[in-house]
């Protein structure tokens, strides 16, 4: 297995290893502790049957359903299809181009999110992702004094949008969630690592008014996403690119919908919650 830095600021590229053989403990955990280093990872060059990337998957945690059953895989619901295909309702398309973390409206969000690409588009496709991480060490001692210990609410569709996002508010699926917490400032569940927790579900905070938190939603997100902050990379035919969501956000960019040679694209996603079997949970009270 050889690891190598992404251009940006964050990020590997793993190559040179074979998912569709069995893996030793030990491979499986240098390849958790570059994710949790480098906060993505792009690893190479993999061909994989559907059973073969779900017991990958499985490796990171506990994978989740997601909440739109017609996106599941029918024989493998830990897949999530991601595809622009001509027929996609107008609902659906570009409902990822947004600053979030996967499943951040849930009261257990997800940990680790990865994509696997079937077909990829000769152009476009692109997913950015910004290391809450990097800009939480980035901010002041003021401002940290200020969110250290803050509590953000979240609700699925809550935060507004920042310049150029598209954020899906589906009434009926707010109405099941309903609103959760997380804290501002998370500390990551294996290293201990402070980053920002904010999310397109986060719309304000415990102990703030509503004016108050919005606003302080508003300037942590436009912080995080500046361009020092921001990584971009295009999932290619046979890369499997995982990300942390307890350090990063992302968003997908604009995708043409076409069933044309060259345009279509095919992606199948996994997120899990909790940590992975393989290691430990960082002592959180230190």
């Amino acid at each position: 297995m050889i690891v190598s830095a992404m251009p940006g600021p964050f990020g590997a590229i793993v190559e040179d290893i074979d998912l569709s053989l069995p893996q030793s403990d030990d491979s499986l955990r240098a390849l958790i502790a570059a994710l949790h280093e480098h906060q993505i990872l792009a690893i190479r060059g993999q061909r994989l049957t559907d059973a073969d990337y779900v017991a990958f998957g499985h490796q990171w945690g506990d994978p989740l359903m997601f909440h739109l059953p017609s996106h599941r895989k029918d024989d493998f619901p830990e897949m999530i299809r991601i595809t622009n295909a001509a027929a996609t309702p107008d609902r659906y398309r570009d409902g990822a181009k947004f600053w979030h973390q996967d499943s951040s409206y849930e009261a257990v969000p997800a940990s680790v999110t990865m994509l696997y690409g079937a077909e990829t588009p000769d152009e476009g496709g692109e997913t950015l992702i910004a290391s809450t991480a990097l800009a939480y060490d980035a901010l002041d001692d003021g401002m940290k004094a200020r969110i250290d210990g803050l509590t953000g609410l979240h609700c699925l569709g809550g935060s507004p949008a920042l310049p150029g996002e598209k954020i899906p508010f589906i009434p009926e699926n707010t109405a099941r969630h309903g609103i959760v917490s997380h804290p501002l400032v998370m500390r990551h569940p294996v290293t201990g690592r402070k980053a920002l927790y904010l999310s397109g579900s986060a719309f304000g905070a415990e102990g703030l008014d509503v004016d108050e938190g919005r606003a302080l939603i508003n300037q942590l997100r436009a912080h995080c996403t500046q361009p020092e902050f921001v990584t971009r990379y295009k999932v290619e035919t046979g890369d499997i690119f995982l990300w942390d969501n307890f350090q990063v956000l992302h968003s997908a960019t604009p995708i043409d919908y076409s069933d044309e040679p060259g345009k279509r694209r095919l992606l199948y996603r996994i997120s899990t919650k909790g940590t992975p079997a393989l290691c430990g949970r960082a002592d959180l009270a230190a």
